[in-house]
């Protein structure tokens, strides 16, 4: 089934003439960014939003290039890294992974998870955040704030009970949150895509040992709380938007459709190729469900996975409100995102070193701190340097589409 998906992806960019002609980019020499990548190897036919988000501006391409930036920052510290602890890692840490949700706040899209070197989420963090003040005219400002977050970084790694201040926007998005079940509902529909009965009928066959797990973890749930009422493609997000993902609607803890729960179903990420992490083995589900249950402030309910036509798929329940930040709408001001910036380096400090060094939790947490401080320059040089080679590379990848 996944395999006649994927080819029915290529058969649409034909049709559709996405991808740049051999012909349009013969004569081209390679180019020497380690950031680029090449749009005519890409296939956005199933996805045109996600064109229009890379192409927007040079941090949407940075979303779109986590894997490549991943390894980009191995290669530059790898000395450094041969000195560090291994940690959780969120793998993906950005401005725009930023949410508040029904459950809580804070960065979210574990899809990258595993373990290395702390400094791979800082530099990532960093880099989008120079990249937002350029959006928004505050690059002065850049320093100033990365500053505040490595201050809520160090902030936590010196005291373990340091909370950061809720920020003003999470009341301010809070407020806006719609509790109408049915409205929630009827655009949950709309974004589900069909699929044929006999896949239908199949992933539900191979969640069944997920559903078993769920009843035995949560046993206050009926017999019945995790019966199908309909599985859709979903087809969302920049980082994540080319992966094989399902939406499950499920019966919840009645017969009544108002309180149907909502499953999410994304395929577990090849990683390989980032050489200073450790996923464990190629499509480890258990990389993303421990760096979820580890840095999340409050992770999403019902994380696990199951396996399907040689794939793992980790899976979470919804919430019904789910706000990520975005840069160009989401801060009024530069107090707005200082206070969010303090808050993920708490967030990273905290879950980096959570359970991971127990019973040598002090040990791990000094180590970490001591990689920071003996290596601030390198760290600020690195996100500088990547700034202005995502910003290029962005630039080439449209000027290829035209």
């Amino acid at each position: 089934m996944i395999q006649k998906y994927r080819t029915l992806l290529t058969g649409l960019l034909l049709l559709l003439g996405l991808a740049v002609s051999s012909a349009a980019c013969s004569g081209n020499s390679p180019s020497h960014n380690p950031l680029y990548i090449d749009p005519a190897t890409q296939d956005f036919s199933a996805n045109l939003k996600l064109l229009d988000r890379i192409r927007s501006g040079p941090h949407g391409y940075f979303r779109f290039i986590n894997k490549l930036f991943s390894q980009e920052v191995c290669q530059r510290l790898k000395p450094v890294f041969a000195q560090s602890p291994s940690v959780n890692l969120h793998g993906d840490a950005h401005i725009e992974q930023y949410a508040v949700t029904d459950l809580g706040r804070g960065l979210t899209d574990f899809d990258d998870s595993s373990s290395g070197p702390g400094l791979l989420d800082a530099i990532r963090f960093g880099v989008s955040l120079r990249l937002a003040c350029r959006e928004r005219g505050w690059e002065e400002q850049t320093d100033g704030l990365f500053e505040k977050f490595l201050r809520g970084y160090r902030d936590v790694l010196n005291d373990p009970a340091v909370t950061a201040p809720e920020p003003r926007i999470v009341q301010q998005i809070r407020s806006t949150f719609n509790y109408e079940r049915e409205s929630y509902l009827k655009w949950v529909e709309k974004v589900m895509e069909p699929i044929g009965a006999e896949e239908h009928q199949a992933i539900w066959d191979a969640m069944k040992p997920y559903v078993e797990i769920m009843i035995a973890e949560n046993p206050q749930l009926n017999e019945n709380y995790f019966t199908v009422v309909k599985i859709g493609y979903l087809r969302m997000g920049i980082g994540s938007a080319l992966d094989i993902k399902y939406l499950v609607r499920v019966q919840g803890p009645s017969a009544d459709p108002n309180d149907d729960v909502i499953l999410e179903c994304k395929q577990v990420r090849d990683l390989s190729g980032i050489e200073c992490v450790v996923t464990g083995q190629r499509i480890d589900p258990f990389r993303i469900l421990i760096g979820q249950a580890r840095i999340a402030y409050e992770p999403f309910k019902y994380l696990g996975y199951f396996y399907y036509l040689d794939h793992n798929f980790w899976v979470h329940a919804w919430v019904d409100n789910y706000e990520e930040a975005k840069i160009g709408k989401t801060f009024e001001s530069l107090t707005d995102l200082a206070e969010v910036v303090y808050d993920v380096g708490v967030q990273l400090g905290k879950g980096q070193v959570k359970h991971i060094g127990a019973p040598l939790d002090l040990q791990i947490r000094r180590m970490q701190l001591q990689i920071i401080n003996t290596h601030e320059a390198e760290i600020k040089r690195a996100c500088q340097e990547l700034t202005e080679l995502t910003v290029a590379a962005w630039k080439e990848f449209c000027s290829k589409l035209k």
